[in-house]
Formats: structure tokens, C-alpha cells, sequence
């Protein structure tokens, strides 16, 4: 008994000496104020452990768990909140900001409407009222209800007259709306505030032009490019006329654009479009170079070199950079980047590796016909014969040209399939009757079928177009 007694008076003492929940409230709030928030969410735990209707003690906890990443902890916690005392604004309005967060955007706007309710009726500070409204028209415009959007910002723009984000936002969200001429007054309310503003007079040439009338929002981007002092404004404006351009005056808009701002990557990869297109290949790769250099990660810069550098014939770059643009690129763009990585391969003679990228090339993108003749290639080249049948008449069905039947009928002469040689290596020198090596091969086919009087005449079309091989065959 007397034990059991001591025990007792043990546990009771060391339950006293415990600090109270007020106490290790006010340590996990002076650890989220301090960044400490793994500190913070461990002590403020604790409190909720002890007291869970502690309105304050779930705020810390999703506060430091939200800033941690823990969304889904931090959303329970924030709900939590908008249970303990739904008429607050707090909860509802990070429970709307973590739902968005975690790409929830219905919730979000439901969470948000909330908080706009309740803090209106609270009273809380304009600048939180106003953080709710763009977060609750984020969340619409994320689900492109951009009429309802619309609404909610227009019903903002009463409260924080002026507000210039908010104006943009309410343009943008009529336009999206299919509501472009109800959008203009707007544009042309911040326009009037800011000339140079570039967000505004692009949405107005999108409009004008939209309505058909092209020369006026040249007119109107023109205006603004006057009106621009900062060069890197300019630049951008500029850069959005080039859009509504052609020919040379698009090219020399870029040209400007890039002069203006170098570090405008965009221009820079729109020009280097421009001049490969156009086929002034060693001029795109400069620009490409220069977009590049600004911005390594964007894939499509990547896949730009890489494609240029192909046509260049440097295929120690083009493979670089396909397989850069390869890892970091999905779907049709990668089938693109692997191709050029694996036809690189095949030009540096590494068949293993060129055969290895352009079998998932063909399986992301089975009707490219050039991805099958490259695979096709290689697989001639590694000896292959079968599978290179195979991947060369799926290159012709699929592309149909001189360069592909002359490659499958020399498979086929491979694997000892004489008539279908010939008859592809007619088709091939039918394609392009100036294609030497083609007749060569047609009079290989023509003499292992025995056919030596048509063999003789293939030989000596090779020899009249310079294939001197075939000169042994005339003897």
C-alpha cells in the first residue's frame, strides 16, 4: 500500500510540474514567428492534444504545417477552424488558400466565398477582404468560369476603386467570357493611368484584332511603344506587335525587341523561329543561342538547337541537345527530340544507342515515317536485316519516297529477298532516276534473278551517272 501510495504522489507531482497549455501555446507561436515552424507545429500539437477546442492552438499548428509543404495536414487543421468557430475569417480564408494550393480549386472558391461572407460581416481589414476576393477569382478562373469570375471581381472593383490588378483581372475574365467590348473600358481606364501598361494594350490588340481590325491594334501597341520609357517595357510591347506581323517587318520587330532587352529570351526564340522557317538555318541558331543562354531549362529552346543543329549536319550537338529537351518533354515533343537524338547516334556511327532512341521514338509516335527509316538504317547497320525490313516498309507506307525503297530494297537484297529488291529498286530509281547507287543495286537484283540483259542496262545507267563500281559488271 505504501508503494502504491508513493507512486501516486510521484505521478501527481510530475502532472503539476507539466506546463500549462497557455504556456506551450505561447512557445509554439513565438517559434512560427521566429521560421521554426517543425518547432512550432510539434508544440502547438501538443496543445491541441491536450485542449482540441483550442481555437488558437489549430491556427499555429496548420500555419507551421502549411509552411513545412504538409498540405493535407494543414488543410485538416484549417477545417478544423471553420468547425471551432465558423463566423471567424481566418479558417475559411486559409482553408481556401491551402485548398487552391493543393489545385482543389472548386473548394477553394466555395472556402473563399466563405471568408468574403464572414469577414465582410467581421469587419477585417481591407487589404485581407481584398487578398480573399483575387483568391476566390483565381479559383474560378482555374475552372475558366470566368462570367462568375467576372462578378467577383466587379464586385471588388466597388470596394478597392482604382485597384489596378483587380481592373486587369476584371478585363481579362470579360474577355475570356466572350465578353471582349465589355473589357475596353477598362483596358483603356488603366491605359489612360499608365500608357506603357503591357498587360492592357496587349488585351486590347488581342481584341482589335479579334474584331477584325488588325491595323488598329498595331496603332494602339504603336502608341504605347511611344509612350514606353523603361527599354525592357518596350521591348515587350514590341514584342507583342511582332506578333501581328509577317515576313521581314516580323523579323526586324524581333530584332528589335531583343536589342532592347537581351535577356527577353522569348524574342530571341521567336526570331530564331522566324529564320529557320525562312531557311536561314546559321542565323537561327544565333538566336536560339542567345534564348538559350538566358534560358537553359525552357525544353523548347532545346529541342530548337537541337532541330537546327541537325539541319546543320553537327550531329554532336543536335544530340546534346535532343536528349536535353527529350528528359524534360512529353508526348509528340519528345517523340521530336528523341528522333534527332537518335539520328545523331546513327550519323556518329552509334548504332546500339541510335537503334535504343528510336525504338521509344516510334513508340511515342508511331506515324513517323522519317523516325522508321532512321530506325531502319541502323538496324541495316547493326546487321539486322529483318527488323530493318520490317521498320523501312513502315517508313514507306507511311512516307513513300526514293531514299526509303532504295534503303528496303537493299535490305531485301540483304536477306536474299531478290524480287522484292528489284521491285523496290524500281520504284526507287522511278522516284529519282539520278540516284546512281539505286541502279548499282537494281543490277544486283536484276542478276540474281537471272535477268542479266536488264542487269546490264541498271549497270551502265550507275556508270553513266558515276558510279564507277558498276564498271565491273560491263566487262
Amino acid at each position: 500500500m505504501k508503494a502504491t501510495w508513493l507512486a501516486l504522489v510521484v505521478s501527481s507531482l510530475a502532472w503539476a510540474q507539466q506546463p500549462s497549455v497557455d504556456d506551450v501555446l505561447k512557445r509554439g507561436l513565438a517559434a512560427l514567428e521566429a521560421g521554426r515552424n517543425a518547432e512550432a507545429a510539434q508544440l502547438c500539437e501538443q496543445v491541441v492534444t491536450r485542449d482540441y477546442t483550442n481555437y488558437s492552438g489549430h491556427f499555429c499548428l496548420g500555419l507551421a504545417l502549411y509552411r513545412q509543404g504538409d498540405l493535407k495536414g494543414a488543410r485538416f487543421e484549417f477545417t478544423q477552424l471553420t468547425l471551432l468557430a465558423p463566423n471567424r475569417f481566418e479558417g475559411w480564408f486559409n482553408l481556401g488558400v491551402t485548398l487552391d494550393r493543393l489545385g482543389e480549386s472548386a473548394e477553394a472558391a466555395q472556402a473563399l466565398a466563405k471568408a468574403i461572407e464572414v469577414g465582410e460581416k467581421a469587419g477585417v481589414a481591407p487589404a485581407d477582404l481584398r487578398t480573399s476576393y483575387l483568391g476566390l477569382a483565381k479559383a474560378q478562373r482555374d475552372q475558366k468560369q470566368y462570367e462568375q469570375a467576372a462578378t467577383t471581381l466587379a464586385g471588388a472593383l466597388k470596394k478597392f476603386e482604382n485597384d489596378q490588378e483587380v481592373t486587369f483581372l476584371l478585363a481579362d475574365s470579360l474577355y475570356r467570357a466572350n465578353k471582349p467590348l465589355e473589357a475596353l473600358p477598362y483596358l483603356y481606364t488603366l491605359l489612360n493611368q499608365n500608357r506603357a501598361n503591357v498587360g492592357a494594350v496587349s488585351l486590347v490588340a488581342d481584341i482589335y484584332v479579334g474584331q477584325g481590325l488588325p491595323e488598329r491594334a498595331v496603332t494602339e501597341l504603336d502608341r504605347s511603344i511611344a509612350a514606353a520609357q523603361d527599354p525592357k517595357v518596350r521591348a515587350q510591347i514590341v514584342y507583342k506587335k511582332s506578333s501581328l506581323l509577317s515576313g521581314k517587318a516580323q523579323q526586324d520587330a524581333l530584332v528589335e525587341a531583343a536589342r532592347l532587352d537581351p535577356r527577353l529570351w522569348a524574342a530571341q526564340y521567336d526570331l530564331g523561329r522566324v529564320r529557320y522557317q525562312g531557311g536561314d538555318f546559321r542565323g537561327a541558331l544565333e538566336a536560339f543561342q542567345a534564348a538559350y543562354s538566358q534560358m537553359p531549362e525552357e525544353p523548347h529552346v532545346a529541342l530548337a538547337l537541337a532541330l537546327t543543329y541537325d539541319r546543320l549536319g553537327q550531329f554532336a550537338e543536335a544530340g546534346r541537345f535532343a536528349a536535353l529537351a527529350a528528359r524534360a518533354t512529353s508526348g509528340a515533343e519528345k517523340a521530336e527530340a528523341l528522333f534527332v537524338q537518335g539520328k545523331a547516334s546513327y550519323f556518329q556511327q552509334r548504332y546500339d544507342s541510335a537503334e535504343e532512341v528510336l525504338l521509344q521514338a516510334v513508340q511515342l509516335k508511331a506515324d513517323r515515317g522519317a523516325a522508321w527509316f532512321y530506325l531502319g538504317r541502323t538496324q541495316f547497320a547493326l546487321k539486322k536485316y529483318e527488323a530493318a525490313i520490317a521498320s523501312l516498309e513502315r517508313a514507306q507506307a507511311l512516307e513513300p519516297t526514293a531514299d526509303t525503297a532504295a534503303n528496303l530494297g537493299v535490305a531485301y537484297l540483304a536477306a536474299n529477298r531478290y524480287a522484292d529488291a528489284e521491285r523496290l529498286l524500281n520504284q526507287a530509281v522511278a522516284l529519282n532516276p539520278r540516284d546512281a547507287v539505286a541502279w548499282y543495286n537494281l543490277g544486283i537484283a536484276l542478276q540474281a534473278l537471272s535477268r542479266n540483259a536488264e542487269a546490264r542496262r541498271a549497270f551502265q545507267q550507275a556508270l553513266n551517272l558515276g558510279y564507277e563500281p558498276a564498271r565491273q559488271f560491263l566487262r
